[in-house]
């Protein structure tokens, strides 16, 4: 390809007949011109295609910094779930053994407070029975007291003493209320009265 100088050095023989020097002058300018346009334009394009080639090279090698980067992290990621899975594993079991531990003492504890309750309801079932059997002796006694009481009476007075009203009845069952809440009071014989 001829440079824009050697374009620009062509001469020609001059005829008769041919062309004017002036416009083939101009005409050859004009070429030269575009020739040295194409070449700027080639350099310049040159030069872009230079800046490019580096930044494809640099982005090649920032692609494998970044596939490397990728991969880092990948695995990184991979450990992290893993070892927080294990842990969480871990978690769940000590939760559960504990959960466990409390359900079993709460059960203990329950069947021990079934055991107990069991235990003082037999106790009141018992004190029931005493305390009963005791009012039925008292009855039994006070019963067998009237009988000897009457006896007693019709021996002394020859008749059988008078039925008792409703109110001498009440008064009598007062009379044994406060007796009983005084036992202290009842009569104890004295140590000294012996002694006369």
């Amino acid at each position: 390809m001829l440079s824009s100088e050697e374009i620009r050095s062509i001469t020609f023989e001059r005829s008769m007949r041919g062309y004017r020097t002036e416009d083939v002058d101009a005409f050859l300018e004009k070429i030269a011109a575009g020739v040295d346009q194409l070449n700027a334009e080639r350099d310049d394009l040159q030069k872009k295609l230079y800046i490019l080639a580096q930044k494809v090279e640099e982005y090649r090698s920032e692609e494998e910094t970044l596939k490397s980067a990728l991969l880092n992290a990948q695995r990184l990621g991979e450990n992290v779930i893993h070892e927080a899975k294990i842990k969480s594993d871990g978690m769940i079991r000590e939760a559960t053994g504990k959960a466990q531990r409390i359900l079993e003492a709460a059960d203990l504890r329950e069947r021990e407070e079934k055991d107990r309750l069991r235990a003082l309801e037999a106790e009141v079932t018992a004190f029931k029975g005493s305390i009963l059997a005791l009012y039925q002796k008292h009855i039994e006694a006070l019963s067998e007291l009237d009988g000897t009481v009457e006896k007693v009476h019709i021996s002394v007075f020859g008749e059988e003493p008078a039925p008792e009203t409703e109110e001498q009845n009440a008064a009598a069952d007062e009379s044994a209320i406060e007796s009983s809440e005084t036992p202290q009071e009842m009569a104890v014989p004295d140590e000294n009265e012996g002694q006369n």
